[in-house]
């Protein structure tokens, strides 16, 4: 074979490997980037945005299926965060944050696989989209395909909320280290919470 037409091929072929890449990743992005922009409400179309009038999520989802107080009272290390495995079903059932995160991911299709994870840390909230994909490298002659991989962040952004948490902070962090002569063990605080914290009907 011409040394040419072997580089040529060889081009070729790296050229069809970034091309499924970039558009690998372009993906990650766009799900990633309407999951957070539809956060503050399921009821909000992936795409456009939109919902129906009226139709809005609990009064308060961001303190229970938001992972609020589990986050900052350090209930148990994995309630700060929902992960979806992809592809999914948007009428599969599970938690707020879990159908949020399926409602997002109706781009992922195929032969793409990955996952969809939703971290809140109060101070900041999280998307993170994990996705690969298998292509062949005949030229290669490999048994198994090659995997592409790519993630992609979004954060989701809520001012109000954001300033919410932050006074809420400040406020937990005084008593807890005692400031004002007055201290409040973060344990009792939980044990608290827990009996009072809003439950879902």
């Amino acid at each position: 074979m011409p040394i040419v037409l072997f580089i040529t091929m060889i081009l070729m072929f790296f050229g069809v490997y970034i091309y499924q890449q970039s558009m690998l990743h372009q993906m990650a992005s766009v799900t990633a980037e309407r999951s957070a922009y539809s956060w503050d409400n399921s009821h909000k179309d992936a795409v456009s945005g939109q919902y129906a009038k009226g139709q809005y999520d609990s009064l308060y989802w961001r303190v229970t299926d938001d992972h609020l107080l589990g986050t900052l009272f350090g209930w148990a290390v994995s309630t700060n965060q929902e992960l979806v495995a992809l592809p999914t079903s948007i009428g599969e059932s599970g938690s707020l944050s879990s159908s949020k995160l399926r409602g997002s991911a109706s781009v992922v299709t195929g032969s793409i696989e990955g996952s969809m994870t939703y971290k809140n840390s109060v101070i900041q909230r999280n998307i993170i989209v994990n996705l690969n994909k298998g292509i062949s490298l005949p030229i290669f002659q490999t048994k198994d395909d090659a995997r592409l991989v790519t993630q992609s962040k979004a954060l989701v952004v809520d001012p109000v909320e954001f300033i919410r948490n932050i006074d809420l902070m400040r406020y937990y962090g005084s008593k807890f280290k005692g400031d004002g002569g007055n201290t409040t063990d973060q344990a009792s605080a939980s044990s608290i919470l827990r009996k009072n914290v809003p439950t879902k009907k």
